[in-house]
């Protein structure tokens, strides 16, 4: 067979935490090279060591701001061809400001393909089982103190994505560990929120106070640098963490108990994250326009077909309110007729039903209604005139009704049950004016209100 260039495909790990890179390549069939780890977990220098300098403080490694899809990586004499990128990549340094290029068509290698028709021609069929590459995380192992041991500060912490068109609010718990001022942030997830179940934002370690930028510090000069204490933390501050802005609104009660007695610090109260709810909108109602009463315009205006109202049944303190009224009359024989008002506190509906007198010469029945009294002074084409309602229904008062005027005479004990159970609805002088008449009736004592 003739030498045909190779096309190898290995896949580059930039691990953030502290700058190192790491070259893995996928075992394939019969491919006559040696696979596996091609280049151990380390930080690369840009030159060759030959022509580099040899001093590691002022050497030039390969930081993950030089990587991107398109780009070409030089790692001890083999130039790596990047083609693509995994959705966290290419997310993460969009977020940096990093434009991403286009995931270029990797070409197959020819010699695998010759291999793999020279089997299919002799078996018929190829072992297409392929152990996957295996990746291998460190595990951290974090010392105990004494002096503060599992005592933790809990704090409540929200973000909200700039780049998320939908400004969906994150939610996270900020764990402060005393015993060595570490902190772990962890996400908080509702019931079917559509992302991942992610244990941990961020791992414990010591945090920056300028912000955690992956890959720009290492992890044993987190000591030296300026971290986030206790005293940082407050309800209403902001932190950065990778890049997000988390906004602290609440805290737990062991929280509030050692600011104040170890550090002297009261701790603001909760901060309501949740926007306001907008008002509803109100659609303004049309004047009456004169035809049939203002409820009949009103039901024409909220359906396309007016419908009739369906109030509901009347229930246990829908008990109607009684009146005894007489005509303001000067004919002699309409100043001896006597009717009842009785209005119903749910709907308003008031009902005029005259009293019968043997040898009157009229017959007793229903004068008036049910329906909605408007006042004398009401404007009729308004959306919502004015109505009788309790208010105006002292002793001595005028109420006109169907062209007829009638004067209030009596009132029955419930009335004034009613309304002195609701003095707030009523003035004192309405409630002083029923009682008068209460006493002088001999249904109620002076010494029983």
């Amino acid at each position: 067979m003739e030498d045909q260039p190779r096309v190898r495909h290995v896949l580059l790990f930039y691990h953030l935490e502290d700058d190192t890179i790491s070259v893995m390549e996928p075992p394939i069939v019969n491919s006559g090279c040696v696979q596996g780890k091609v280049l151990k977990r380390h930080r690369v220098p840009k030159a060759s060591q030959d022509d580099g300098p040899k001093d590691a403080a002022t050497a030039s490694y390969w930081h993950w701001t030089d990587l991107n899809v398109g780009g070409s990586v030089w790692l001890y004499g083999r130039t790596y061809q990047l083609a693509s990128c995994d959705a966290f990549t290419r997310e993460f340094l969009e977020r940096h400001g990093i434009s991403v290029g286009g995931e270029i068509v990797v070409p197959a290698d020819p010699y695998t393909q010759e291999q793999t028709r020279a089997m299919q021609r002799q078996t018929q069929d190829v072992d297409g089982h392929s152990p996957s590459a295996v990746l291998y995380q460190g595990l951290d192992k974090l010392g105990r103190f004494l002096a503060f041991d599992r005592q933790v500060l809990r704090f409540f912490a929200v973000w909200q994505d700039p780049m998320d068109p939908m400004h969906e609010k994150r939610y996270f718990k900020v764990l402060f560990y005393l015993a060595d001022g570490t902190m772990e942030i962890q996400p908080e997830y509702k019931v079917n929120d559509g992302h991942y179940k992610y244990p941990n934002l961020l791992a414990r370690q010591l945090l920056p106070r300028g912000g955690l930028l992956p890959g720009k510090a290492d992890l044993p000069s987190f000591r030296d640098m300026d971290c986030y204490v206790a005293e940082d933390l407050q309800v209403g501050s902001e932190i950065e963490v990778l890049g997000r802005r988390l906004r602290l609104f609440d805290c737990d009660g062991f929280t509030r108990d050692y600011y104040a007695a170890r550090l002297g610090i009261v701790q603001p109260p909760s901060v309501p994250t949740e926007s306001p709810a907008p008002a509803p909108l109100v659609q303004p109602l049309p004047p009456h326009n004169g035809f049939g009463s203002p409820e009949d315009s009103l039901r024409s205006c909220l359906h396309l077909v007016p419908r009739r109202p369906c109030p509901s049944h009347p229930g246990p303190d829908d008990r109607p309110l009684r009146y005894l009224v007489r005509l303001n009359s000067e004919r002699p024989h309409d100043l001896a007729r006597r009717f009842v008002l009785s209005y119903q506190t749910r709907f308003g509906f008031c009902t005029i039903t005259e009293l019968g007198r043997r040898n009157s010469g009229r017959e007793g029945g229903r004068f008036f209604g049910p329906r909605l009294i408007e006042k004398p002074d009401s404007d009729p084409m308004q959306p919502q005139p004015e109505y009788y309602g309790p208010a105006d229904f002292a002793i001595g008062s005028t109420v006109v009704a169907a062209g007829c005027h009638f004067i209030v005479v009596g009132a029955d004990l419930y009335v004034y049950k009613y309304v002195s159970e609701r003095k707030g609805d009523f003035q004192e002088e309405l409630i002083e004016n029923l009682a008068d008449y209460m006493r002088k009736e001999g249904l109620l004592r002076r010494d029983s209100e």
